[in-house]
Protein backbone atom coordinates (compact mmCIF):
# COMPACT_ATOMS: atom_id res chain seq x y z
CA UNK A 1 0.00 0.00 0.00
CA UNK A 2 2.85 2.38 0.76
CA UNK A 3 4.38 1.87 -2.68
CA UNK A 4 1.00 2.46 -4.32
CA UNK A 5 0.51 5.66 -2.31
CA UNK A 6 3.98 6.77 -3.37
CA UNK A 7 2.98 6.29 -7.00
CA UNK A 8 -0.08 8.46 -6.43
CA UNK A 9 1.99 11.18 -4.73
CA UNK A 10 4.53 11.27 -7.57
CA UNK A 11 2.23 10.69 -10.53
CA UNK A 12 2.93 14.11 -12.06
CA UNK A 13 6.64 13.32 -12.12
CA UNK A 14 6.18 10.03 -14.06
CA UNK A 15 2.96 10.36 -16.11
CA UNK A 16 3.96 7.71 -18.69
CA UNK A 17 4.52 4.84 -16.23
CA UNK A 18 2.00 2.06 -16.58
CA UNK A 19 1.22 2.08 -12.85
CA UNK A 20 0.27 5.77 -13.03
CA UNK A 21 -1.94 5.10 -16.04
CA UNK A 22 -3.52 2.16 -14.20
CA UNK A 23 -4.22 4.33 -11.17
CA UNK A 24 -5.72 7.16 -13.22
CA UNK A 25 -7.94 4.81 -15.23
CA UNK A 26 -9.23 3.04 -12.12
CA UNK A 27 -9.65 6.25 -10.13
CA UNK A 28 -11.95 7.63 -12.81
CA UNK A 29 -14.05 4.47 -12.77
CA UNK A 30 -13.99 3.37 -9.11
CA UNK A 31 -12.51 6.13 -6.95
CA UNK A 32 -9.20 6.74 -5.20
CA UNK A 33 -9.33 4.02 -2.51
CA UNK A 34 -10.10 1.13 -4.84
CA UNK A 35 -7.58 2.39 -7.39
CA UNK A 36 -4.78 2.49 -4.79
CA UNK A 37 -5.60 -1.05 -3.63
CA UNK A 38 -5.60 -2.27 -7.24
CA UNK A 39 -2.20 -0.67 -7.90
CA UNK A 40 -0.84 -2.23 -4.69
CA UNK A 41 -2.07 -5.64 -5.80
CA UNK A 42 -0.53 -5.11 -9.24
CA UNK A 43 2.83 -4.25 -7.63
CA UNK A 44 2.65 -7.28 -5.32
CA UNK A 45 1.85 -9.63 -8.20
CA UNK A 46 4.66 -8.12 -10.29
CA UNK A 47 7.13 -8.64 -7.45
CA UNK A 48 6.01 -12.24 -7.00
CA UNK A 49 6.47 -13.03 -10.70
CA UNK A 50 9.87 -11.35 -10.82
CA UNK A 51 11.10 -13.27 -7.78
CA UNK A 52 9.59 -16.62 -8.77
CA UNK A 53 10.99 -16.52 -12.31
CA UNK A 54 14.31 -14.89 -11.30
CA UNK A 55 14.06 -12.39 -14.16
CA UNK A 56 14.57 -8.68 -14.51
CA UNK A 57 11.51 -6.45 -14.55
CA UNK A 58 9.94 -5.81 -17.96
CA UNK A 59 7.14 -3.26 -18.37
CA UNK A 60 3.92 -4.85 -19.65
CA UNK A 61 3.40 -4.93 -23.41
CA UNK A 62 0.05 -4.85 -25.23
CA UNK A 63 -1.40 -8.30 -25.71
CA UNK A 64 -0.90 -9.68 -29.22
CA UNK A 65 -4.38 -11.24 -29.30
CA UNK A 66 -6.04 -7.96 -28.33
CA UNK A 67 -4.15 -6.10 -31.03
CA UNK A 68 -4.98 -8.75 -33.65
CA UNK A 69 -8.69 -8.70 -32.87
CA UNK A 70 -8.84 -4.90 -33.05
CA UNK A 71 -7.13 -4.97 -36.44
CA UNK A 72 -9.67 -7.41 -37.86
CA UNK A 73 -12.46 -4.85 -37.58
Amino acid sequence: MEAANSIVRHQKKYPQRHTVKLYQRLKAAKGHSKAVVAVARHLAESAWWILSKVQDYRPPQPAVAAMASSNNG
